[in-house]
C-alpha cells in the first residue's frame, strides 16, 4: 500500500512503518477540526497500541501527546460554552498525562530524544490548566534548555512555541520579564533561523503557535482593567498580527479563529 493510508473499523487506520508519518499529519489536521475530540481520542489509543505492537515506541509518545492536545482543545472550545466537557478534557488531560509520563520512565532511552524533550510543553500545558503556574514555569524552561542547545533550525524550533508559553507563565505570575520575552519570541518567529525555517517549511504550524502567543497574552491582559490600558497599543497590534497571518487562504485554523475572535470581542 505504500504510503497509503488503510483504514480499520476501530480506528480508521492500519498502521504501518511506511505510512506512519503520513498518518500523524491527517491525524494532526483532524485534531484541528473543531468538536472532533471525542471521536479522534479512541482513535488514537488504537494507534497508539498498534505502535506498540509494531516496537515503534516514539510514536506511540507522539500519540499521547496528540490525545493530550485533543484534550486541551475540548477544554479551549468549551470553557465558557460548556463548563461541563471543558471539565472532562481537564480530567483526561490529567488521565493521558498520568499514563503518558509512566510510558516514558519506562521508555525513555529507546524514544527520540526530541520527541521525549516535547513533553515538557504539553505537561507545561496541564499545570496551566490548573493555574500552576510557578510548575509551568519551571517545566517549559526545562524544555526550552533543551531546544536551545540544538543547533540545527529544523528541530531547534520547538523553542518557539516553548519560549512563548513560558512567556505566558511569568505574565500569569506578574514577572515583568514576560514583556521582553514575548516581543523577542514573535520577533524570532519571524527572524530568527528557526523561525524562518518553520516559515516556509510548515506555515499552518508557525501561524497557529504565533498567533498562539499573540492571543493568549492578550486575552491576560484584557482580564485586567490596569494592564488593558497600559499594554492596549501592544494587544491591537497582536491582533491584528494574529488576524492576518491566519486568514491565510491555504489553511484553516478553526479553533485558533474562534479563540481570536472571542479575545477580539473583549477589546471592543
Amino acid at each position: 500500500m505504500g504510503r497509503e493510508i488503510q483504514r480499520s473499523t476501530e480506528s480508521n487506520f492500519i498502521l504501518t512503518p511506511e505510512n506512519t508519518s503520513t498518518i500523524l499529519q491527517d491525524i494532526g489536521k483532524r485534531r484541528e477540526q473543531k468538536g472532533s475530540s471525542e471521536q479522534l481520542i479512541p482513535q488514537i489509543r488504537d494507534l497508539r497500541h498498534q505502535s506498540e505492537n509494531l516496537g515503534d515506541l516514539t510514536t506511540v509518545l507522539t500519540l499521547f501527546q496528540e490525545e493530550l492536545l485533543c484534550a486541551q482543545h475540548m477544554i479551549m472550545e468549551s470553557k465558557t460554552s460548556n463548563p461541563i466537557r471543558a471539565g472532562k478534557g481537564l480530567l483526561l488531560m490529567t488521565s493521558i498525562s498520568k499514563d503518558m509520563s509512566s510510558f516514558q520512565k519506562e521508555n525513555k532511552d529507546k524514544i527520540d530524544p526530541i520527541v521525549n524533550a516535547r513533553t515538557f510543553r504539553f505537561l507545561g500545558r496541564q499545570a496551566d490548566q490548573l493555574h500552576q503556574y510557578p510548575k509551568s514555569e519551571k517545566l517549559y524552561q526545562q524544555g526550552l534548555n533543551f531546544f536551545e542547545n540544538l543547533n540545527n533550525p529544523d528541530q531547534r524550533y520547538h523553542r518557539l512555541e516553548l519560549s512563548g508559553f513560558l512567556a505566558f507563565s511569568q505574565l500569569k505570575q506578574n514577572n515583568s520579564a514576560w514583556f521582553d520575552l514575548t516581543i523577542k519570541t514573535l520577533s524570532d518567529f519571524d527572524e530568527a533561523p528557526e523561525g524562518i525555517w518553520l516559515k516556509n517549511n510548515d506555515y499552518y504550524t508557525w501561524a497557529v503557535w504565533k498567533s498562539g502567543i499573540e492571543i493568549r497574552n492578550s486575552d491576560s491582559l484584557l482580564g485586567n482593567k490596569n494592564n488593558t490600558i497600559k499594554y492596549r497599543t501592544n494587544i491591537i497590534s497582536w491582533l491584528d498580527d494574529a488576524d492576518l497571518i491566519l486568514k491565510v487562504s491555504s489553511i484553516n485554523p478553526q479553533i485558533r479563529l474562534d479563540e481570536l475572535a472571542q479575545v477580539q470581542s473583549k477589546l471592543k
